[in-house]
């Protein structure tokens, strides 16, 4: 079933019993955690003078006001 179920997404066997590990679940919620810290940050530049910003702008505050600078994308 696991060989059926991995060849229909195209996944390897071994890939697919490596998502189950410890340390896999571990690198995830640790990853988990780092993107709502980005979050809380990306929604403070957003609300920033209470005006919706877009992308850039949101870019733009973070460097400007935060002096954090991440990737337009």
């Amino acid at each position: 079933m696991v060989h059926y179920l991995c060849q229909l997404v195209d996944v390897s066997r071994s890939g697919y019993y490596r998502y189950f590990t410890v340390e896999a679940e571990a690198k995830r919620q640790a990853r988990h955690q780092a993107d709502e810290a980005v979050k809380e940050v990306i929604l403070k530049a957003y609300n920033f003078l209470r005006r919706p910003k877009g992308a850039r702008q949101i870019k733009m505050t973070l460097e400007n006001q935060y002096q954090i600078t991440y990737n337009l994308k």
